[in-house]
């Protein structure tokens, strides 16, 4: 009776929003997965019985003075353990008030550095705040071709950590930029970076291959790093390369990869070679047998892990999967190749809606 008296009350709420839009996109999933990973404090691990349900929630509306106003939000309705709507946990909310080249918004939202600039991998002096357990404070604006945005983490009446951005083209050429102040506050999250930063790209593309150079500087360790990637199709084949240099006597980074597509078949082998010598390589790679079913296979962390997989698209966004993996160095916890699998043998089906 609950149900449905709420169900007439939010029919009646909209009943007069003709302008209005609220949408709602859900997913669900059913698992099970037989080994209990070894290290107890891994929360994301799933062993035996596993399921959970979400819904996202938007809601807009074209006001009368040509903006848009937007709310969106996250919603776990049953989790493992949890089978009933008796604990909801929302997730992600953002509210937001746009234009043809203005917006402002605030909540689960990037800052503005993080928004735009675009480095080059290997570089360890670009590490902008990329997640944050406060709300997010933004506003952006598009003009002449550039895109700009200025942000500010919310703690309760006081406004921490200034972060600016910016991004755009001009010709054959394309740039990022970020800067962040260095800040007191402490936010929790582990990608939140207390440090101030600002970091530059410039990019390009000449003869087919797309190149990119990129600078950061962390200010308040006053330390650099300079980066530069490129790559380049050959036929069915996507060879890429970057290289990075540190200041700090931390050692230099570099890698290389080639991506192949073709029909059926898709395959990437990477080699990277980080500061202090530390080294990795792996290949990932997967067959579309054909009426729905996708073979995967692929040996990560310089052969420490591996898995192999099979999914069934059952239509729909329906997937039927199955997969067994193994994570012998224990590096990649429950996140085992570029699928992100389970350590040991799992099956599961989900659903998107």
């Amino acid at each position: 009776m609950k149900h449905i008296l709420l169900a007439s009350v939010s029919a009646f709420a909209f009943a007069g929003a003709a302008a209005a839009e609220v949408t709602f996109s859900g997913s669900a999933e059913l698992g099970y997965n037989d080994t209990a990973y070894v290290d107890a404090d891994d929360t994301d691990n799933n062993y035996g019985f596993y399921w959970s349900a979400d819904v996202a929630l938007t809601m807009s509306k074209a006001l009368n003075n040509g903006l848009t106003a937007s709310a969106s939000v996250g919603i776990d309705l049953a989790s493992t353990g949890n089978l009933g709507l008796d604990d909801l946990d929302a997730y992600d909310y953002v509210l937001s008030l746009t234009s043809e080249t203005a917006g402002l918004y605030f909540g689960t939202t990037d800052t503005a550095a993080n928004k735009h600039y675009s480095g080059v991998s290997g570089m360890e002096n670009d590490g902008f705040t990329s997640g944050t357990d406060s709300p997010v404070l933004r506003g952006d604006i598009t003009y002449g071709g550039v895109n700009a945005s200025v942000s500010y983490l919310v703690n309760g009446a006081d406004l921490e950590q200034l972060s600016v951005g910016a991004s755009g083209a001009f010709g054959n050429f394309n740039f990022t930029a970020g800067y962040q102040a260095e800040s007191a506050f402490a936010d929790g999250n582990d990608d939140y970076n207390a440090n101030g930063i600002f970091g530059v790209s410039v990019g390009t593309t000449f003869a087919g291959a797309d190149v990119k150079v990129a600078y950061a500087m962390d200010t308040t360790l006053d330390e650099s790093s300079i980066g530069i990637s490129g790559s380049y199709p050959v036929g069915p084949v996507t060879v890429g390369a970057y290289y990075a240099m540190q200041d700090n006597g931390d050692g230099n980074a570099y890698g290389v990869s080639a991506t192949y597509a073709s029909g059926p078949i898709s395959a990437t082998v990477y080699y990277d070679d980080s500061e202090f010598g530390d080294s990795d390589w792996g290949i990932d790679g997967s067959y579309a047998v054909g009426n729905g079913l996708t073979v995967l296979a692929g040996m990560v962390s310089s052969g420490d892990d591996y898995y192999v997989a099979g999914t069934f698209d059952l239509g729909e966004n329906a997937v039927l999967g199955v997969s067994y993996a193994v994570d012998d160095d224990h590096s990649t916890e429950d996140a085992i190749g570029a699928p992100e699998y389970q350590e040991g043998a799992t099956a599961w089906v989900s659903f998107t809606f």
